[in-house]
């Protein structure tokens, strides 16, 4: 479905000729939005062949991705009218785009965790690179790569407007770097939001007061997806470059304007910074959510963009995971093992 307004359903329906198939945007006729809802999915994970009609299990889609021979297929675009949204079939044009992005880099940090939060693994997903397809990568690479570059614009303009070298210091050792560091950040907390609606995990909402691209986390898990949703940056919907910047901005503006922020990666149960105070704090999960393995979502990306700026912090190619304290059996060797780790993190961490 790419419409579900009342009476003016808009949805896709596949087209079999012999042994191929493609698939057109229709419109109206009740039938055809009742089957365009029910899809060709029987069941969690399985499916219903389009050209014989025969089932697809789970396991056989498993396999096959874990073969390298699950692909994606452009089903419809959608495009911003002057009433709305305009939907419409794919040309061999929007295809061939498509196809012709190369990107330069792609994360290869593997996906750790278990299936149960990170739904992609059991196919084929293997690095966080595989979430995306080429002509997301080529984007966000771009993005990623041109804030060093805007970092140097910043310094060169501010060195012009004459800024003093030594009026006060965030990470570089000049006001001038700082404040080159703090765009540079801003721009990265931006492509973060990017990456969010720019990954093949993103549904498509098809509610008459949305109509728009769905971001990947609507809980704590990466799902997998068998329809997605890819957005245009440069355009004025969801996910667009300057809707992420913006509500960057948002949140700077509510931030005090004359009270200092502190923050370190520290284990909790040696730290110091704590001792004689009273600290209220929300625990961790036990075995609920994997925090760390999912970060590295969004740290691949932001290493790419600031590592020369925070060079302590993204010194490791992926999220720091053995001391994080929560109770995962794949990582301290059973159940046993873990459920001592976070009860014994636990107390020294509230002593």
């Amino acid at each position: 479905m790419l419409s579900t307004k009342a009476g003016k359903e808009i949805y896709v329906v596949p087209i079999v000729a012999g042994d191929t198939y493609g698939f057109e945007v229709r419109s109206g006729a009740p039938g055809g939005v009742e089957n365009a809802r029910k899809g060709t999915k029987s069941s969690r994970a399985n499916f219903c062949c389009l050209l014989s009609g025969a089932p697809i299990t789970g396991d056989y889609l498993k396999e096959e991705g874990n073969s390298g021979r699950m692909g994606a297929w452009m089903m419809a675009v959608a495009a911003a009218g002057k009433r709305g949204r305009v939907y419409m079939a794919p040309s061999p044009d929007d295809e061939d785009i498509a196809r012709k992005a190369n990107p330069a880099w792609k994360p290869d940090v593997i996906i750790s965790g278990t299936t149960q939060y990170l739904g992609v693994k059991p196919y084929g997903m293997e690095s966080f690179g595989d979430l995306f397809t080429d002509r997301q990568l080529e984007a966000l690479n771009t993005f990623a790569d041109l804030v060093q570059e805007v970092r140097e614009h910043v310094k060169a303009d501010s060195a012009k407007a004459g800024r003093a070298k030594n009026e006060s210091a965030l990470c570089d050792s000049t006001w001038i770097g700082s404040y080159a560091d703090a765009v540079a950040t801003g721009l990265a907390f931006a492509i973060s939001r990017s990456v969010d609606r720019g990954s093949t995990s993103c549904s498509w909402d098809s509610c008459p007061k949305m109509e728009a691209l769905r971001n990947i986390f609507g809980r704590q898990a990466i799902p997998m997806t068998w329809d997605f949703a890819e957005g245009n940056p440069f355009s004025e919907s969801s996910g667009n470059w300057m809707n992420n910047i913006e509500w960057g901005a948002k949140s700077i503006r509510m931030l005090p304007a004359r009270k200092k922020g502190f923050s370190c990666q520290d284990d909790a149960s040696r730290q110091k910074i704590s001792m004689g105070k009273i600290v209220s704090t929300d625990p961790p999960y036990y075995d609920n959510i994997p925090y760390a393995d999912l970060s590295d979502f969004f740290y691949v990306w932001l290493r790419r963009s600031l590592k020369s700026v925070y060079p302590e912090l993204f010194a490791t190619l992926a999220v720091p995971k053995a001391e994080e304290l929560v109770a995962f059996a794949y990582r301290h060797d059973g159940k046993s093992g873990a459920e001592d780790f976070f009860l014994n993190g636990m107390t020294n961490a509230m002593q």
